[in-house]
């Protein structure tokens, strides 16, 4: 039986979590309904099956969207519509905010985010990994002193702004899609490896790529902010990822 790596556990546990907190939500939202003096079943379950739908359906698809107002507009719809129950008293208010969480969070257990399809790879020990070269960047996998007691696996980057180390399990989470910006280990030179298009405008990630196609994957130091470190090209990014894919995350 393969073991789980810690990112997946955590996976597991995070989807454990919401459940456990949507059943805590429900009964206290039944709770609510019985000692609030509500006569009427319809101010309750009108807005229960309602917000249901809402944070199972319309919620997680807003969250979803690529565009930055559709969130937005979703929040709004949201919390405008616990204010309108709050001012017309016609239907438990608390029932549809409670609704909406709930949904969400059964939303999120039972289908999480869609990661990017990840290139196979066989895992292989550290000591029979070779060291990787490409774009002006030299990969190696080592083992990093994490704690007092323990070790982590680690790939030790050198660019032309020197030495610096990312974990594996930060990379594997860069390139599953799980973070958007991978940033090098503790007491490492501060660097980041990112995609030309992730970084907010005018920011320093921003400012230092300036006409590099979005997509394209580089590396940031801060021994240096105003250029890449380094810059992938797509076969050296993709065989970068495929190289990364192959070492173990714990």
């Amino acid at each position: 039986m393969t073991a789980l790596s810690t990112r997946e556990r955590d996976r597991r546990a995070q989807r454990v979590f919401f459940v456990v907190m949507a059943v805590v939500l429900a009964v206290a939202d039944v709770w609510l309904h019985f000692h609030a003096g509500v006569i009427r079943p319809s101010a309750f379950w009108v807005p229960t099956v309602v917000g249901l739908l809402y944070g199972a359906v319309v919620w997680p698809l807003g969250l979803r969207q690529e565009s930055r107002w559709w969130p937005n507009l979703v929040a709004a719809g949201f919390l405008g519509g616990f204010l309108v129950l709050i001012a017309t008293k016609t239907f438990s208010p608390y029932a549809w905010f409670l609704a909406v969480v709930i949904g969400t969070l059964l939303f999120q257990a039972a289908l999480p985010p869609k990661r990017p399809a990840a290139r196979v790879a066989a895992r292989l020990p550290l000591t029979d990994v070779r060291p990787w070269t490409g774009s002006g960047v030299t990969a190696t996998a080592v083992e990093r002193p994490f704690g007092k007691s323990r070790t982590k696996p680690t790939v030790a980057l050198t660019t032309q702004d020197g030495a610096t180390a990312f974990l594996v399990m930060e990379l594997a989470s860069f390139f599953d899609g799980d973070a958007a910006i991978a940033e090098s280990a503790n007491g490492e030179q501060l660097t980041f490896l990112t995609r030309k298009g992730v970084a907010a405008k005018s920011s320093v990630l921003d400012d230092a790529t300036t006409g590099m196609a979005d997509g394209t994957l580089f590396l940031h130091s801060a021994k240096d902010e105003s250029r890449p470190a380094a810059v992938f090209s797509d076969d050296d990014a993709a065989a970068f990822e495929q190289w990364v894919r192959t070492l173990p995350e714990d």
